[in-house]
C-alpha cells in the first residue's frame, strides 16, 4: 500500500514523522558543521578560550578558560586547561601522569567533543615551536 491509498490520518502521521526526522537530521548536521567550522586560531601560549569560539563543540562546563602547553623532561608536552576559578586540568595524559593534574573529563559538559579542545591544545604547543623555528632560521646580518 502506498502513501496515496492510505487514510488521511495515516498520511498526516507519516508526513509528521518524516518532517520531525528531517528536522532532527538537519539540526544534528548543523551542530556537527558548527563543530568543524568554529575553530579559533592558536596564536599564543597560554591562550584564552571561550565556549563561543568553539560553538557546539565546546566540551566543558566552564564557558571559558585558558589552554596552555608546557614541556616536560620525559614525555614532551603537558596540555592543560585552567578554569576561571584557577584550577588546572589535564587535557592529555602527560599533564595527568607527569604533572598530576586532574583530568578535564571531570568538568566535561554535554557535547562530548573533548578531542576538539585537546587538538587545539596541540596547536597551542605548535605556536612556541613555530616561533623557535622562525627565530633560528632568521639570517644574521
Amino acid at each position: 500500500m502506498n502513501l496515496a491509498t492510505r487514510t488521511p490520518r495515516a498520511r498526516a502521521l507519516i508526513t509528521a514523522v518524516a518532517g520531525l526526522t528531517l528536522t532532527l537530521l538537519v539540526t544534528g548536521c548543523s551542530q556537527e558543521r558548527d563543530a568543524v567550522l568554529k575553530w579559533p586560531d592558536a596564536t599564543s601560549n597560554p591562550q584564552p578560550v571561550t565556549a563561543e569560539q568553539f560553538g557546539a563543540a565546546w566540551p566543558l562546563k566552564p564557558d571559558k578558560g585558558e589552554v596552555a602547553c608546557n614541556t616536560t623532561p620525559y614525555s614532551g608536552f603537558a596540555i592543560t586547561f585552567t578554569a576561571p576559578d584557577g584550577k588546572v586540568y589535564a587535557l592529555n595524559n602527560v599533564a595527568h601522569d607527569e604533572k598530576g593534574y586532574p583530568s578535564a573529563d571531570t568538568i566535561k559538559g554535554s557535547s562530548g567533543k573533548m578531542w576538539r579542545l585537546r587538538t587545539f591544545g596541540m596547536q597551542v604547543c605548535s605556536v612556541d615551536r613555530a616561533k623557535h623555528v622562525q627565530s633560528s632560521s632568521s639570517p644574521t646580518p
